[in-house]
């Protein structure tokens, strides 16, 4: 296939972080009122508030009146489409332009009152991301990356930023700290997941399970974290935080090696020196 090439600028960039942080205060008046939010439960999907549909209707509004010819895959109105049948999203890989969101990513999180919780929104060419924006809006972290610019980083309540650059270092496994998620369905892949986990466990310093495995990617790029692997998430959890990890130079792909795109059902993202030991250790469970 012939791809046309993309016309992608920093303004677009601008433009869709403008748009996250009007859907993040959106969701810190939301959050600030929990005990009123209107909860369903999407069988092995989780969960969903009145807050992730309201901040996915606002995205999807502004997407749509700036670029009315895009395709979208967004996950409250993808389970009401698709019924969580994750498969069904490949044609999305055919398409030129697709935007791929989660307009709450760490619901758990943000019903707890917990603020690890991020707006994800990415642009999609021909199943490759190539512009993510990730806004944690409590703390004020944003990461962004236009493909073959870079990554960058900015506290927009601290006023600081900087590339994202993952730094040449001389650690080893033993000296890393992890991070990962769990699969939403239980039984045999949950308990391989979880044996990986303690395998994991056993090779390195420590690990989190945080709650947003978009955030814990971002984190990866930062330096927080030295690596970060899961099962069975969808595209809007990685789309913009995989592209955001590849522009800092984090090695990402899937479980069986397979260069990252947004419709894997495996990742595992790390540092350069640490990859190929994860690799190992994910190959022989």
């Amino acid at each position: 296939m012939k791809v046309k090439k993309t016309t992608v600028t920093k303004k677009d960039l601008q433009w869709v972080t403008e748009l996250a942080f009007e859907v993040g205060e959106f969701l810190i008046k939301k959050q600030s009122k929990i005990s009123k939010l209107k909860v369903h439960h999407k069988e092995a999907q989780g969960v969903a508030s009145e807050a992730d549909i309201g901040a996915e209707k606002k995205i999807l509004s502004a997407i749509k009146k700036r670029y009315p010819t895009h395709e979208f895959l967004a996950e409250e109105s993808a389970y009401e489409i698709f019924k969580g049948a994750k498969e069904r999203y490949e044609f999305l890989k055919e398409k030129e332009w697709v935007w791929i969101i989660d307009p709450l990513d760490g619901t758990n999180n943000f019903l707890n009152g917990l603020d690890y919780f991020a707006i994800c929104i990415s642009l999609v060419h021909f199943g490759e991301p190539i512009l993510g924006v990730v806004y944690r809006p409590v703390q004020g972290d944003l990461f962004t990356a236009l493909k073959g610019k870079g990554s960058d980083y900015q506290n927009v309540i601290l006023k600081r930023s900087n590339k994202l650059k993952i730094l040449k270092t001389e650690k080893t496994l033993s000296q890393c700290l992890l991070v990962t998620g769990f699969t939403t369905e239980k039984g045999e892949l949950f308990d391989r997941e979880f044996d990986l986990f303690k395998r994991m466990m056993g090779k390195s310093r420590g690990i989190r399970r945080m709650g947003s495995a978009a955030l814990d990617l971002c984190y990866v790029a930062f330096g927080t974290f030295d690596a970060f692997w899961e099962r069975g998430l969808a595209p809007w959890d990685v789309s913009a935080a995989g592209l955001i990890c590849l522009e800092a130079g984090v090695h990402i792909t899937s479980y069986e090696g397979e260069k990252f795109h947004p419709f894997q059902s495996t990742i595992v993202a790390a540092r350069p020196k640490i990859k190929a030991e994860i690799d190992r250790i994910i190959k022989s469970s």
